[in-house]
């Protein structure tokens, strides 16, 4: 396949080089050249003229089957959020639930230009079969927690995801303890160990509200960050989702143990949990990645307003905090990285996988641009999410706007059939 005449290519590689008037040739999933390419007997070829052409974004911190619980409760603060409506309709789920809130997810995603993201919850197996049928791709994690007499049950299904999972196209198994305070120690040190031992990522909520470091420091007179490092568990494989209550230290052991940060500023703010101090963390060299969260708290896997909401959250002490460039790099190779997957996907080099977005640039959303720095701010400040076309692993999976893979009515009317068994507390 030859993606021809692309006004503009946004490589995401190390030089964040943007790229006019070139092809891209695509053979066997991966990007085999970008520049002249001479098309052979019978390959497809796309034009792209007057296209714009960007890796597809990487949502660093989800829970997809969540989508099934979108709106569900508003107005309130974690722990309340959690204790009067979450938990309760979580008991109410059965497996139709999960499968249909993750396909309605893995939907919602590729039609805003989203071609991997970071799951963690139950229900894997059903996941992963709503990742194969749309063609997205997903690193998977069981959500771990041993508060109850379902600790180990959980563990074994965790590792048995990695077991069937390692080897699979478009999936990669991960390890997901929820929190410190809903892990023993044991279960953490055991869990890393195995993620080690296998090679994937260690996802984790950590200081996701001050309440929750005050009570850590309280009971253990260490932060979570700290506890983590305290006990061999902060490295390179970690994603720290959320980390919007960072102390000093906190902050240099991130750096010290080049730990990655899942950012999640639109479900922070809702939930009034915090603001992460994100300019500070890129200072310092951290990787931070960009995160929706789920969107019972969100509301939306749309990562491309994620990117608008990240962009301008931390300008109100001043502009010059952040800048457009290092926003889309979280959405991309950044999520890449944090991942464990930037030889793979985050940019658009020779080698990589195809995931790819084409966006059409006559949309009213991105006129006009001022160079090509200009096409960057309107990527992250303008534009809302609706890509022509995305390809994952080289396939086609959204055309016209528009997932090719799933029956949109089938499932969103199958997930509204479903909502009347979660009742919506009253504000």
């Amino acid at each position: 396949m030859i993606l021809k005449n692309i006004s503009y290519i946004v490589t995401q590689n190390e030089k964040r080089e943007i790229i006019e008037n070139k092809n891209l040739k695509v053979r066997d999933s991966k990007i085999e050249a970008i520049g002249h390419a001479t098309p052979e007997k019978d390959e497809t070829i796309i034009d792209c003229n007057s296209k714009l052409v960007m890796p597809g974004l990487v949502n660093a911190h989800t829970h997809s089957s969540m989508s099934i619980l979108r709106g569900i409760s508003d107005n309130k603060e974690l722990e309340e959020w959690l204790q009067d409506d979450i938990f309760p309709a979580e008991e109410a789920m059965e497996d139709e639930d999960l499968l249909q809130g993750a396909r309605l997810a893995c939907l919602e995603m590729l039609e805003t230009g989203t071609t991997c993201f970071n799951d963690m919850y139950e229900g894997i197996d059903l996941v992963a079969e709503a990742v194969e049928e749309s063609g997205i791709r997903a690193v998977l994690s069981r959500g771990l927690f041993d508060w109850d007499d379902e600790g180990e049950k959980r563990v074994e299904e965790a590792k048995e995801a990695v077991e069937k999972y390692s080897n699979h196209d478009l999936v990669t198994p991960g390890i997901a303890p929820h929190a410190v305070y809903t892990c023993s120690e044991s279960l953490l040190k055991e869990m890393k160990d195995y993620a080690d031992e296998k090679g994937v990522p260690y996802h984790i909520h950590v200081s996701e509200t001050e309440k929750e470091n005050r009570d850590h420091e309280s009971e253990h007179g260490l932060s979570p960050t700290q506890y983590l490092d305290e006990h061999d568990l902060l490295d390179t494989s970690v994603v720290a989702a959320h980390a919007a209550w960072l102390s000093e230290k906190d902050k240099e052991l991130l750096e010290k143990r080049e730990a990655n940060v899942a950012h999640n500023p639109a479900a922070n703010l809702k939930l009034g949990s915090g603001i992460a101090e994100i300019p500070e963390l890129l200072d310092k060299g951290v990787n931070v990645a960009l995160g929706t969260d789920g969107p019972a708290s969100n509301n939306n896997f749309n990562l491309f307003e994620e990117m608008k909401t990240a962009g301008l959250v931390h300008k109100l002490e001043s502009p010059q905090r952040i800048d457009e460039q290092q926003v889309l790099d979280m959405a991309t190779i950044n999520g890449a990285k944090a991942l464990g997957l930037e030889d793979e996907i985050g940019s658009i080099e020779e080698g990589k996988k195809a995931d790819l977005v084409v966006i059409d640039l006559e949309d009213p959303e991105l006129t006009p641009y001022h160079g090509k720095k200009g096409l960057i701010s309107n990527l992250v400040f303008s534009f809302t999410g609706k890509p022509e076309m995305v390809f994952v692993n080289g396939e086609k999976v959204v055309e016209a706007s528009e997932a090719m893979n799933i029956d949109r009515k089938e499932v969103m009317g199958g997930v509204q059939g479903l909502s009347e068994k979660f009742e919506r507390s009253e504000v």
